[in-house]
């Protein structure tokens, strides 16, 4: 046997004591391949594995785009056929990756362009984007001119190849969440869920909504009323929102949850740069200086795979930021970034920048070169669950990770903290050996009917450095 062959087979035996789902997530992609879209779109490919990627919708969007433009298709089919040209090496690290034959089927074109949101009743736009010099006009943007029967203002019909791909996705019998990320225009989604309803009728519709797990990189167009109204978001007061106003007077419907981005996702704009990622394979050559504004839509589920957080629970804080929920009119299933502190997103950004920068090895070094996630074990338990454990106020309890392990065989340093701002309970927990396998901690005499948080981070010491975690809740 071989070094390689022994290698593969040792990564192997720990995958199967991972505890990782063989569920994966289920994932439709909105995507107006604008400046920075494509970047986030090259991104995940490298983590598609972790995905059922169901559909990728590409929508025009202004001010970027014009509805006939051909850039924004152009754009996401170039990145597949770079994809395509460095598959079967990509192939090597991953054997699950999501085939080019598979993406190309998925990827279907959508309807557009509305005018992103804050410039609704703008009328006209005219300035630089990303290096590009835009000149776009419209008129006046109603929801019932863009949703339901009949043609568009464009003289299109208002379905289009992506909405009608999208109700196949919703008629599967899968009871598994659908992830929705809002990249750009929600009006194919909308228009798909309007016609979903129109023929499946009411209590199939009903279903359909509480598996829709809709992650809003700001609301992108006004079909978003159709979730939620427009005007009670501008009173909200942390979206830029313009002029913009509700246009739709039917009943709003809930999606299983609602999560918005309001501004956090600007900082991630800058995380990487052009000079980093090319240079490493096909994808790498076409990443360009538009940074990945869209990526933390899916970053959470990368973070949830590696045991950070649960991606039902948006208020546990993960790589794709904290969030709250909503104050005001909204339902209890809304959460936002609004009011909360940007390095919720930012704090994890050194961990998820290494990972993909690891990640872009695999397009240029074979399995055994590249550096692996080390595996984070609470005692037997080496899954990547959270662990919820009732405690007694004034006892102490012990927490061993010392049965974590490497796949490489690299060295592993401990890093356990109080995650404070994901806790309920209001004081303060130094907990004590936070850099040993093994920690004590005493549990408050107050902690009453709140919770703790407790982060474990294991690291390896490889090149580049790479962390998996596990969440401790601690309640009574």
């Amino acid at each position: 046997m071989n070094k390689n062959t022994l290698f593969l087979l040792l990564l192997l035996f720990a995958a199967s004591f991972s505890g990782h789902s063989a569920d994966k997530f289920r994932v439709v992609i909105l995507t107006d391949q604008t400046h920075d879209d494509g970047n986030s779109l090259i991104r995940y490919l490298y983590y598609s594995h972790l995905f059922d990627t169901e559909a990728i919708i590409v929508t025009p969007q202004l001010p970027d785009y014009t509805f006939n433009d051909p850039g924004p298709w152009k754009k996401a089919q170039g990145i597949i056929e770079a994809y395509k040209k460095e598959y079967h090496q990509l192939k090597k690290h991953q054997n699950d990756l999501i085939t080019p034959d598979q993406l190309l089927a998925v990827t279907k074109k959508g309807r557009g362009a509305l005018p992103i949101i804050w410039l609704t009743n703008a009328g006209k736009f005219s300035a630089e984007i990303a290096g590009r010099k835009v000149e776009t006009s419209w008129g006046e943007i109603k929801f019932e001119d863009w949703i339901g029967e009949g043609l568009n203002p464009n003289g299109e019909s208002k379905d289009s190849e992506g909405s009608e791909f999208l109700q196949q996705i919703f008629a599967k019998d899968d009871d598994r969440p659908i992830y929705v990320q809002a990249w750009g225009g929600s009006i194919t989604l909308v228009q798909a869920l309007y016609r979903f309803k129109q023929k499946q009728g009411d209590e199939k519709f009903g279903k359909l909504l509480d598996k829709l797990h809709v992650f809003g990189i700001l609301l992108q167009d006004i079909t978003f009323d159709y979730f939620i109204k427009l005007d009670d978001v501008k009173t909200h007061g942390c979206l830029n929102m313009g002029d913009t106003k509700s246009t739709y007077h039917g009943e709003r419907f809930n999606p299983g949850w609602l999560l918005l981005d309001e501004g956090h996702f600007w900082k991630y704009i800058k995380v990487m740069s052009q000079k980093e990622i090319n240079g490493h394979g096909p994808m790498s050559a076409i990443y360009d200086h538009g940074g990945e504004g869209d990526t933390p839509a899916f970053l959470y589920l990368i973070s949830a795979a590696l045991g950070l957080n649960d991606p039902a629970d948006p208020t546990q804080g993960s790589w794709g930021t904290m969030f709250k929920k909503m104050e005001g009119p909204f339902p209890d299933q809304y959460f936002s970034t609004c009011k909360v502190d940007v390095n919720e997103l930012m704090r994890w950004v050194p961990d998820a920048k290494n990972s993909f920068l690891n990640r872009l090895q695999w397009s240029l070094k074979q399995p055994s070169e590249v550096n692996h996630e080390p595996v984070a074990s609470i005692g037997k338990d080496r899954s990547n669950q959270i662990i919820r454990r009732k405690v007694k106020p004034g006892k102490t309890i012990r927490l061993d990770a010392s049965k974590s392990t490497d796949p490489d065989g690299n060295q592993l340093s401990y890093n356990w903290f109080f995650y404070q701002s994901a806790s309920s309970y209001a004081g303060i927990i130094l907990p004590e050996g936070d850099k040993s396998p093994v920690l004590k901690l005493k549990v408050p005499d107050d902690l009453g009917n709140s919770n703790i948080h407790l982060i474990l981070e294991v690291r390896d010491n490889g090149t580049p450095s790479l962390v998996s975690y596990r969440r401790i809740i601690l309640a009574k």
